[in-house]
């Protein structure tokens, strides 16, 4: 969300303006801004790398306000218990406390946009995958019941 967004400022302060200009927009006029000097992304990312991105800037982009209320997730926990144990638990732990050297998944809800987004699109150079098959729904109630009832150390 750029300026509009939770790292407009602070230790994590992106200077992106904002991609939602872009939304909808044709990928190969995106990778050709992403490509050209103000950017330089072609110096360092391959062509894969710039269509991906340019997919998720034309079609991925998505308001999360109605999943979210206070800066609290809103989900219904026992439909994320019944998600999370079936699809998560496997790499992530009953506890939420997997894979080792990772912060336990319940500390990391108190950026609820953050979280939504890493359930949906997956984690960059992590064995965490996109699960974009989840509706945003059912990934508010997975964060919802790991909020409620996981640890968080």
């Amino acid at each position: 969300m750029g300026v509009l967004g939770a790292y407009r400022a602070g230790k994590h302060f992106s200077g992106i303006v904002g991609i939602n200009g872009m939304k909808g927009a044709d990928t190969s006029d995106i990778v050709m801004l992403l490509k050209a000097p103000a950017h330089g992304y072609g110096e360092y990312l391959g062509d894969t790398d710039l269509m991906d991105i340019a997919n998720f800037v034309s079609n991925g982009q998505s308001d999360y306000a109605s999943y979210v209320a206070n800066g609290k997730i809103v989900g219904d926990v026992a439909t994320g218990e019944q998600i999370f144990n079936t699809v998560c638990a496997g790499c992530h732990g009953a506890d939420g406390k997997l894979p080792k050297g990772m912060p336990p998944l319940a500390s990391l809800t108190g950026n609820p946009w953050e979280l939504l987004h890493k359930v949906l699109n997956g984690q960059p150079n992590e064995a965490m995958p996109a699960l974009r098959a989840f509706d945003h729904q059912a990934a508010a109630d997975v964060i919802a019941y790991i909020d409620a009832k996981l640890p968080a150390e």
